[in-house]
């Protein structure tokens, strides 16, 4: 998905109303049942029923008419307060408006800065109560330094954080949806639902660390409308959307022949649960069957995941002449993806195992972890991918520099750059980790995934997303599909788990505990 600027989406819905007939206020209504669902699902993981939505007068304040009325109707605590007056609102806005005040939905207008200052129960933070705080202020037609009633909104906001979670309507009021920088106060949102497609100004690094997630709601405008003015720019975003209308729903008949066989290879005396991991997530992202092939002593698996099928070798005592002559015991045919490298190790028997998957196994391979690390070490021996082969390699910033043979401050200051280096190198798709993960197939604009929070760093959260690639694979996805699709999930699932619990504590366990919800959300 193309990142529009803010003239680009005012023609999109422009084009809308006049070539498809579809009346602003339907849109509207789109975006705000589309932000009023986000928040009802951030609420009930927070076990938050007050929500106060702030609505300023342009059409992102209609947006939160639409969100206060359907939350209200939903049975939470819907609380509005208006910026304005409300017969300064117009059109689409103003209709809103009045459907909203006909369920009775609980509002007040604070329209002064003077307001802001001395209402004492905006001032104390009695008004939420740990709930979820909703920005409509501004939206993208605003542009230069908030002033006025709209900076002191956007102040309050930010003085309540610590106790409650924020929305932000479209874009962080305050923010410039072109450059993603802000002139003067702008609110720092925990999650920001956009509307049709994301806005240019959210690639900046800046923009960054106020939008928090990210969900693009589509609101039914047709892509060629869209995007059809849109040039092809540095990234496009892994959207929730486009991930949606790829999306194969299990017929009744189904069975778990149909949704493929995923192959985990890892594991050492040091690291035995590395694999269970990926196991883990490629199981809780549909494989119909998962192996779990280990060379570790460890019987975690057999507790933790009853579901997967256990194999076990003495990889060590094994060199690649004895693969290749013993190839009947180590036949890999009935797996539809390979996933190896986690918790490995580096061994002379991990190398040429490594070189024999590589060699021979007809499917879809992951290489994660030791696994990069051990082709790092045979590229610079000289060994060459096979060209049918059909590759994914998921390194974080360091194994990417031992791929390309450069230092880690190379690869961080052009990550664009490096992540199609990388795939044209190694033959591959690659996933370059990171706040920003980046996925690339080296011949079209690198995807650009912008979920994800810094709880996430932490241990076994790569082994989880590398047993979900593998997961989504093994269900016939055409290859950067499924890949995308898997980071967005696991990124997701990740934000998710943090907004429930907390980014301090956040596990790899507990992101593959929020799959489920993730999955449901891509499915409905």
């Amino acid at each position: 998905m193309k990142f529009l600027t803010v003239n680009q989406m005012r023609a999109a819905d422009a084009a809308a109303i006049s070539e498809c007939d579809i009346p602003e206020q339907i849109l509207m209504n789109r975006a705000g049942v589309a932000l009023a669902r986000c928040v009802m699902r951030v609420a009930h993981l927070r076990r938050a029923n007050r929500i106060i939505l702030i609505a300023g007068h342009g059409n992102n304040g209609g947006d939160i008419f639409v969100a206060a009325r359907c939350l209200h109707k939903a049975g939470f605590s819907a609380h509005v307060i208006m910026t304005c007056i409300p017969s300064s609102l117009k059109g689409a806005a103003h209709i809103a408006w009045d459907e909203m005040q006909s369920l009775n939905v609980p509002f007040e207008v604070i329209s002064t800065v003077e307001s802001w200052q001395k209402n004492f129960d905006l001032k104390s933070g009695t008004l939420l109560n740990y709930g979820v705080v909703v920005d409509g202020i501004l939206g993208t037609g605003c542009s230069g330094e908030p002033r006025e009633v709209a900076a002191e909104a956007i102040q309050w906001i930010n003085s309540i954080r610590a106790y409650c979670l924020i929305v932000s309507a479209d874009l962080p009021s305050g923010m410039n949806g072109d450059t993603g920088i802000a002139a003067g106060a702008v609110v720092k949102a925990d999650l920001t639902v956009t509307f049709a497609a994301p806005k240019q100004g959210f690639c900046s690094p800046d923009a960054i660390k106020l939008i928090g997630h990210l969900i693009v709601s589509d609101i039914g405008i047709p892509d060629e409308i869209t995007f059809k003015s849109v040039a092809d720019a540095e990234f496009q975003l892994i959207a929730r959307p486009e991930l949606t209308r790829a999306y194969r729903g299990r017929e009744w008949d189904a069975h778990k022949g149909r949704f493929g066989h995923v192959c985990i290879m890892g594991g050492s005396e040091n690291y035995p649960n590395a694999p269970v991991l990926s196991s883990l997530g490629a199981l809780r992202s549909g494989a119909g069957l998962v192996t779990l092939w280990s060379w570790a002593s460890s019987q975690t698996a057999l507790s933790l995941i009853p579901e997967v099928i256990i194999r076990k070798a003495a990889l060590d005592d094994f060199y690649l002449a004895d693969l290749n002559q013993r190839s009947n015991e180590y036949n890999l045919d009935k797996f539809n993806v390979v996933v190896i490298g986690p918790g490995l190790g580096q061994s002379d028997g991990a190398k040429e195992f490594i070189k024999y998957v590589l060699d021979n196994f007809k499917g879809r391979v992951v290489l994660d972890a030791d696994g990069l690390n051990i082709l790092a070490a045979l590229s610079k021996d000289g060994y060459k991918i096979r060209e049918a082969l059909s590759l994914i390699i998921t390194p974080h910033p360091g194994e990417a520099a031992r791929l390309l043979e450069c230092t880690t401050a190379e690869i961080q200051d052009n990550r664009s750059n490096a992540v199609k280096s990388l795939a044209l190198r190694y033959n591959a798709i690659a996933v370059l980790k990171g706040a920003g993960t980046l996925v690339s197939d080296g011949k079209s604009m690198p995807w650009v995934n912008m979920t994800g929070n810094p709880g996430m760093a932490s241990a076994g959260m790569g082994d989880v997303l590398a047993g979900m690639i593998g997961g989504v694979l093994a269900q016939g996805l055409d290859d950067m599909t499924a890949v995308t699709m898997a980071v967005w999930a696991h990124s997701s699932a990740g934000d998710f788990a943090a907004i429930k619990g907390s980014q301090t504590s956040l596990t790899a366990t507990d992101l593959v505990n929020m799959l489920p919800d993730i999955y449901q959300n891509i499915e409905r």
